[in-house]
């Protein structure tokens, strides 16, 4: 860690020396690519401040979310079948763990989402260097201008939030400067069938520090920033086990350099996490405390037609499970061979072998209505957690193998519509199975069809908006490495059928009134798809209000969520809040 903190310290002096504003900097990443621009209201806006990122990414069907109750680490997936084949990406480099995979969106701040963030389906294969479907890209930019705003938060459920954020000029430097602290008791009732109570053992607390500088020298423009985040979460298991308690402590400290002219670019990554887990939920109490390490160094050029990216990575992970290092360079080449057609090629060296990847893309324009038709050859590699966690681990893991194809029409009017669905077979994808010692490793175990279909709808009048997204999800089992009858034929685990959120805004005399309704339908737990391990549908729905004063100097939300009371879970027994109330309060200097 003393390391890593020197680096940064050396990196960041020359940062100061000189610099001239660019207003115009934008993150490095695949243009030319269809992506669904989110319908953002006053209220998102506002609550945008101080939720993370899996709380606001809510409104938006595609995401598949997980957690255990408010506050814990979230799983997620942007239309793949597992949250490892969906990556995470700051300004094109993936931050997603290599030790497990995935990223916890709880402590990613919901400020670092763009309006272009996701890369759904198979185009975010086509980007994700180590991923084969989706893919979440995060940008830390500066406002424009200067200015001061805090945000404070309270909830009925004992949830509390701090977010304090200033930007401006030091001379010609652009900086901010963003500091977000959560936590709460999560002491609630819960209802779920027959089963009642009050659910406690949830607490968590969560700091986030982010610092970012922005310049200028000669024809470069340069931008550093760096990102902390401590995290402390404990979880009391389901209702069924309320006795037992998990405690999960998580420090990682994340610093980016970029530079960059009109055609090339260079990015320096440095990540180091620390983390320690103790699991009470069994009857021996687990300890397992682990470090994870990485370095990136990624070069690209960009010209009118093409995107050349060179990344070289460096992972290592150690502690009481794992001890392990991989290298990892990377190839991707983006090329428009018109201005309808383009073409990504990728090839990835690890553990002495080497991935490709292909993407074709054709994107057709008649009058208001655009349509995009992609199709291609993906791979997910393996992480150190499945190649080498002790005991359990398979070093003789392949990588996954996956072929998709991809179809999209986006139409503009009175009424803006998308439609797009993706359809993708997987090979030897990688299931944790019982394994010949009695201990679980992760196997090539499954052949997988998938399929995921969105539609978004949205209207604006004088003073309402409305907009509603649907995502179908479809997905089976059509080979196992043993063919076991239970699971071949089946649906894959934790997937809802069909996610539905709908959303409007009413622009009153004095502030806005925004209603939003969530569908979540019926999922599997169990891989046989046993009809006891099912989670029912689920609705709820949350009431927002908003109001500012003294020309914006403060901004008001007060809300209620789940305003009906209503049975919700993501895991089987472990009950979400019933309805709950929100202030969220918003300071802004003299605009």
């Amino acid at each position: 860690m003393k390391n890593l903190f020197v680096s940064v310290l050396v990196l960041l002096t020359p940062v100061l020396l000189h610099g001239q504003v660019d207003t115009l900097w934008t993150a490095n990443v695949l243009s030319g690519t269809f992506r669904s621009k989110e319908i953002k209201t006053i209220a998102d806006s506002l609550v945008a401040d101080l939720s993370n990122a899996s709380a606001y990414l809510t409104k938006d069907s595609r995401f598949i979310l997980k957690q255990y109750s408010p506050g814990s680490v979230v799983a997620s997936s942007f239309g793949g079948a597992s949250s490892e084949q969906s990556r995470v990406l700051w300004d094109g480099i993936d931050i997603s763990s290599m030790a497990s995979g995935v990223l916890d969106l709880s402590l990613v701040p919901a400020s670092m989402l763009s309006n272009t963030v996701l890369y759904d389906g198979i185009n975010g294969g086509a980007l994700a260097p180590m991923g084969s479907v989706g893919a979440l890209n995060l940008v830390s930019k500066i406002p424009q201008g200067r200015g001061t705003s805090t945000v404070l938060s309270a909830s009925s459920i004992g949830d509390h939030g701090l977010f304090a954020h200033s930007w401006g000029n030091i001379g010609t430097v652009r900086y901010q400067s963003a500091l977000r602290s959560t936590g709460g008791t999560n002491s609630y009732p819960y209802s779920i069938g027959n089963l009642n109570g009050v659910l406690s053992g949830n607490g968590y607390n969560d700091l986030i520090y982010l610092q970012s500088f922005q310049g200028k020298v000669s024809r470069w423009n340069w931008q550093s920033t760096l990102w902390y985040t401590q995290s402390e979460k404990d979880n009391s298991g389901s209702v069924l086990t309320p006795g037992y308690i998990n405690h999960l402590e998580d420090d990682m400290l994340r610093f980016k350099y970029s530079i960059r002219n009109r055609l090339n670019q260079w990015q320096v990554y440095l990540g180091r996490e620390w983390q320690a887990y103790t699991d009470t939920n069994s009857p021996w109490t687990v300890k397992d405390t682990n470090r994870y390490s990485q370095a990136t160094v990624q070069y690209s050029r960009r010209t009118e037609r093409q995107e050349f990216f060179f990344t070289a990575n460096y992972f290592k992970a150690d502690g009481s499970n794992r001890n392990a290092v991989a290298f990892l360079p990377h190839i991707l080449y983006n090329v428009s061979l018109s201005k309808k057609d383009r073409v990504v090629l990728k090839a990835a060296g690890y553990l002495n072998n080497v991935h490709m990847g292909a993407h074709y893309s054709r994107i057709a324009v008649q009058g208001d209505i655009q349509s995009q038709f992609a199709l291609g050859t993906y791979y997910r590699l393996p992480t150190l957690n499945e190649l080498f966690w002790s005991p359990g681990g398979n070093p003789d893991l392949a990588a996954e193998r996956s072929y998709g194809m991809k179809y999209t029409l986006k139409g503009k009017g009175k009424w803006n519509w998308n439609f797009s669905t993706d359809q993708l077979y997987y090979g030897k994808m990688i299931q944790w199975a019982p394994g010949a010692s009695g201990n679980w490793s992760p196997q090539n175990y499954f052949a997988v069809y998938t399929s995921s279909t969105t539609a978004t709808v949205a209207r604006s009048w004088e003073k309402y908006t409305t907009n509603v997204n649907l995502t179908h999800q479809y997905s089976r089992v059509l080979a196992t490495i043993s063919n076991d009858p239970a699971i071949v034929g089946k649906s894959l685990i934790y997937r809802p059928d069909l996610q539905a959120v709908y959303t409007s805004e009413f622009h009153l005399p004095k502030g806005t009134l925004q209603v939003r309704g969530f569908y979540t339908g019926l999922r599997h737990t169990l891989r046989d798809n046993s009809a006891i391990g099912e989670i029912p549908a689920q609705y709820w729905c949350a009431i927002a209000y908003t109001v500012s004063g003294a020309n914006d100097r403060w901004n008001l939300l007060l809300q209620i969520d789940n305003v009906f009371n209503n049975e919700r879970q993501y895991y089987q027994y472990f009950p979400m809040p019933g309805r709950s109330f929100q202030v969220n309060l918003k300071l802004n200097s003299k605009r």
